[in-house]
């Protein structure tokens, strides 16, 4: 869709305390990705935290994690010891396994805004023999969960019935896919409490000569030609998701010209846009929208899965690139040994610093 400029008035920019924050952590992220993968050694820690923070099972792996204080830099390993009503209750180690002192992380819910249904139930009952992936929803829940394990997660998914997975393929129309939002918007005016929502479904629209422009011309032109007149009902939800304190992160998406075409979602006032950087810590060329105002957050785009073995028995994949078996070794996730890329895998892990983060707000100096 090509947009015409009229009567534009510009939108400020993304800053504050967040904006700070943000700015920081994109610093780290680019850092870790042009430095040397660090592998951690514990010389202080005790033989059970070791036994703990290095064993490679599945229901070990989800029960810890590596913080970056993103204040200072310094870098802190977190084991759960137990959960209650009250949250998450938590050893703090130093970087050296060295204990630093117990904690209460206060529960945090995500809500993942993907799929989670294949047609694998479909293929099976016509019987038809070929290829199953594992659903795009999981890989993406999967990064989350490693890089804040203590949150609680929420899938806010279209459960497609048989007919509509016959006619839509997996492809959602419009009425179908907003009608999530609208659900999730009535339960938390009941009182549902959700503090973050990971997007990485995205609608982008080919911009145009409007490239040329800067991103608040950009970005107030999309508001008024898109989505005031074909979106209207979905930004009023969004927005109002977004009133009730829920921090709204979307994917940048991943488009062979980013200058020409956008996340009309990253439009919306209040949605944070999360990109993608290339190993080499440089933005990643197909990451829309490369501009303040549509992405303000940038994580790591490309990784590579690897099978985790302990003695010789395949314990399952790991696919974040940290310490231990993330998924069970099943056919559907052997793709993921040649590797996946993408604001896919980006936003998540964003959005799973940013809960962390919140949740460790206070504990430390």
């Amino acid at each position: 869709m090509n947009l015409s400029l009229n009567n534009i008035t510009p939108i400020s920019r993304f800053a504050g305390e967040i904006g700070k924050t943000t700015r920081r952590l994109n610093q780290l992220a680019i850092k870790e990705l042009k430095s040397e993968k660090i592998e951690y050694t514990f010389p202080k820690a005790t033989a059970e935290d070791l036994k703990r923070l290095t064993s490679k099972k599945i229901e070990d792996t989800y029960k810890r994690t590596t913080w970056t204080n993103p204040k200072d830099g310094k870098v802190y390993h977190l084991l759960e010891d137990s959960r209650t009503k009250e949250g998450v209750n938590i050893r703090i180690l130093s970087s050296e396994g060295e204990f630093i002192k117990n904690a209460t992380l206060k529960p945090k819910t995500i809500v993942v805004f993907d799929q989670f249904k294949t047609m694998s139930g479909l293929r099976n009952m016509l019987k038809l023999k070929f290829f199953k992936p594992a659903a795009h929803g999981v890989i993406v829940e999967t990064f989350i969960r490693r890089t804040n394990p203590f949150a609680t997660i929420e899938r806010l998914n279209h459960k497609k019935n048989l007919y509509e997975m016959i006619k839509y393929r997996g492809c959602l129309p419009q009425h179908l896919s907003d009608k999530r939002f609208v659900e999730l918007n009535k339960s938390m005016e009941k009182g549902h409490k959700v503090d973050y929502i990971s997007m990485t479904e995205s609608r982008s629209c080919d911009i145009g000569d409007l490239s040329k422009s800067s991103g608040e011309v950009q970005k107030k032109t999309i508001q008024e030609e898109i989505l005031d007149k074909e979106f209207n009902n979905v930004t009023k939800v969004i927005k109002s998701i977004i009133k009730k304190g829920c921090r709204f992160f979307a994917t940048a998406s991943n488009e062979d010209n980013p200058k020409q075409s956008v996340n009309i979602y990253l439009a919306i006032d209040g949605v944070e846009g999360v990109g993608a950087l290339f190993p080499n810590g440089r933005i990643a060329g197909t990451s829309a929208s490369r501009n303040s105002i549509f992405t303000q957050h940038y994580e790591a785009r490309n990784y590579k899965g690897k099978i985790v073995e302990d003695n010789g028995k395949i314990l399952g994949i790991n696919i974040t690139g940290q310490p231990g078996a993330e998924l069970p070794y099943k056919k559907k996730y052997e793709y993921l040994l040649r590797g996946i890329g993408g604001t896919s895998y980006s936003t998540p892990v964003r959005v799973g610093k940013i809960s962390l983060n919140d949740m460790m707000e206070g504990i430390l100096p």
